[in-house]
């Protein structure tokens, strides 16, 4: 009885998530295919910042300058780099007059460095706005003229998008289509668009800011001290009720977060920080929850098939169960695939272990007081609002 109860439990979970993904997508406002534009369309400086980042920046770059909007600049701030970074970038601006290297000032007292980079990115800029890109993120042509177009009509002062999250390592496929559903199905978009709801959502590797509201809530100076700026942004911005904009953007933008265990585990354990806040009693919750919904189902097919294999037909009631979970399971990678363009493929049981893994070290470390470290720079974890 207990495993039924089980396997319906947590098929109807995922069955839930696979709804929630269809109809969340439905609720984002999309990008049109082919927006008109004025006779003169504003102008965007492209900001991107980048530190130690050699395997990704040449086709971050690349993808930048070929869009196919007019009034486009971009500036690449090297973030103190150890590696070949700048000089791809001085080799790539050799070639396109429309790019420029910046290396970013020594970090003052009570800065961190991403808010840093991009603060040092914007100065004496003049454009009408300003497009904050990771190096990790890669732009399809049309991407700026479709979100500039997006941002024009909702009056948005600050535009994010979905992205297509890629996953092509093991720990890729294993983590991030765990993570990603969590994170589409549990997103209310609607909320997010609503300046008078407290939600708020946004995706740091693409923002786009009109430059007036960039200067309204004091641009990254008002997140000096944020380890994950780009939620603490969006909520100044809907608080100053200044619009904003959450569109569906996974055919403009691929992003790939991590290429590594190592990476994906500090990456996510500094985002989980900032998301469980005080409420570190959440973490060993949440981990269970997510080994249980996502290791369960596989593991509950395998059990039952040894099951039927080994004892007489009628006691095979094990079985059943058991499919409609893992039957469930699938249907919530399709739904993901289908709305989000995450890959379908990946050991979810490995996945929700890792997952709980960084929910259960990021509350230890934030109890411990540890400080948050990435890329090669430790942040204590008591500065304001560790984000």
């Amino acid at each position: 009885m207990a495993w039924t109860v089980l396997c319906l439990i947590v098929g109807v979970c995922h069955l839930s998530m696979a709804l929630l993904l269809l109809w969340n997508r439905h609720r984002t406002s999309p990008l049109e295919d082919a927006p008109r534009l004025g006779a003169e369309p504003p102008s965007v400086l492209i900001v991107i910042p980048a530190r130690n980042e050699e395997g990704n920046i040449e086709a971050c770059v690349r993808s930048a300058l070929a869009q196919d909007y007019p009034a486009l600049q971009v500036r690449v701030v090297d973030d103190h780099s150890t590696d070949r970074t700048a000089a791809i970038v001085e080799a790539l601006a050799a070639q396109d007059s429309r790019l420029e290297l910046l290396h970013a000032p020594s970090l003052p007292a009570r800065w961190l460095g991403k808010p840093h980079a991009l603060h040092a990115g914007t100065r004496g800029a003049a454009t009408d706005y300003f497009l904050f890109v990771d190096a990790d993120l890669r732009l399809a042509p049309s991407a700026v003229r479709r979100s500039i177009a997006a941002a024009e009509k909702s009056h948005a002062g600050l535009l994010t998008m979905t992205p297509t999250l890629l996953a092509q390592g093991f720990w890729e496929r294993a983590a991030q289509p765990v993570i990603g559903m969590l994170l589409f199905s549990l997103i209310d978009p609607v909320k997010a668009r609503d300046p008078d709801s407290d939600v708020a959502a946004a995706y740091g590797p693409y923002l786009l800011f009109k430059r007036a509201a960039y200067d309204q809530i004091g641009g990254h100076s008002s997140v000096a001290m944020e380890v994950v700026e780009d939620l603490r942004l969006a909520q100044h911005i809907k608080r100053a009720r200044l619009g904003f904009g959450y569109v569906h953007g996974v055919d403009a933008i691929e992003l790939r977060m991590y290429d590594s265990l190592r990476s994906l585990v500090a990456g996510w354990r500094k985002n989980f920080h900032v998301a469980l806040g005080s409420a570190l009693w959440l973490g060993p919750i949440a981990a269970a929850a997510v080994t249980i919904i996502f290791g369960w189902p596989t593991v509950a097919l395998v059990a039952a098939a040894l099951h039927y294999l080994v004892s007489e037909p009628a006691r095979t009631n094990l079985l059943w169960p058991a499919v409609f979970c893992y039957g469930a399971d699938w249907l919530g990678r399709l739904s993901l695939a289908r709305n989000y363009r995450i890959t379908r493929r990946g050991a979810r049981v490995f996945g929700g272990l890792v997952v709980a893994y960084i929910l259960c070290s990021s509350c230890y470390r934030a109890w411990r007081g540890k400080p948050v470290t990435w890329r090669g720079r430790s942040y204590a974890a008591g500065t304001e609002t560790p984000g």
